[in-house]
């Protein structure tokens, strides 16, 4: 199991439909992104949505949603 690689939270959201904009601009970027959700805590819209990538592309990630956040996404959205 050493060759597996470790998965971080890039960045968490109240909306699961920005986190999955964000997920998008990540792919379009070639980073490779999950989106987490509890479905048991999101029954009452309380948990927050994750983002995860490979800690390996965590820094160039944090610039892809750094300029994309600057361009489209608002503020508001994160926890």
């Amino acid at each position: 199991m050493e060759n597996e690689e470790k998965i971080v939270v890039l960045k968490k959201y109240a909306d699961p439909v920005v986190a999955n904009i964000v997920k998008g601009a990540l792919e379009a970027s070639g980073i490779p992104a999950g989106v987490i959700v509890d479905s048991t805590a999101n029954a009452i819209w309380m948990a927050p949505v994750r983002v995860v990538v490979f800690e390996r592309d965590l820094e160039l990630a944090r610039k892809v949603i750094t300029e994309a956040e600057d361009g489209s996404l608002e503020e508001t959205t994160e926890l």
